[in-house]
């Protein structure tokens, strides 16, 4: 009963990690769960109703933040006159570099800025940056809102 248990709530866990994945409308992913498909295995969850509230107060959230919580890597900054000219430089040179990476020109008073990944893992951040590190030197992780992956 116990292994039982452990394995209903380990389903829930992962149901929930991977929430930001599903379409931002809200949905029964319980149902979607439950409901037989063939040449499947069936699935059924007993669980306390406020367990499904909590996954729909989890999804709402993130389609208003407009995005999930993750790691961008900070490659750029400056002010000053040709800040934003140097901006779009760094960029360029990036993309050019790393066209599967995305990157993100941002003005944060009084700097311009370039911000590059959509990291879910500060792990993940870490190893791109030991990746560009030779050629960025000054850049570091930082916690923000990603886009929702592809």
């Amino acid at each position: 009963m116990k292994a039982k248990l452990s394995g209903i709530f380990l389903l829930i866990l992962i149901t929930v990690a991977f929430c930001p994945y599903l379409p931002a409308q809200t949905v029964d992913i319980f149902n979607r769960l439950e409901s037989a498909s063939p040449g499947q295995g069936n699935i059924k969850i007993k669980q306390d109703p406020a367990i499904g509230n909590l996954v729909s107060q989890h999804l709402a959230q993130q389609k208003r933040i407009n995005g999930i919580r993750g790691y961008r890597i900070s490659i750029y900054m400056g002010s000053g006159q040709e800040a934003r000219k140097e901006t779009d430089l760094v960029r360029a040179r990036f993309i050019n570099q790393y066209e599967d990476v995305r990157s993100y020109p941002k003005w944060e008073y009084p700097y311009w800025k370039v911000y590059v990944g959509d990291f879910r893992t500060k792990s993940e951040a870490l190893s791109f940056l030991k990746k560009i590190e030779s050629e960025y030197p000054d850049a570091f992780i930082r916690e923000d809102i990603i886009s929702f992956p592809d």
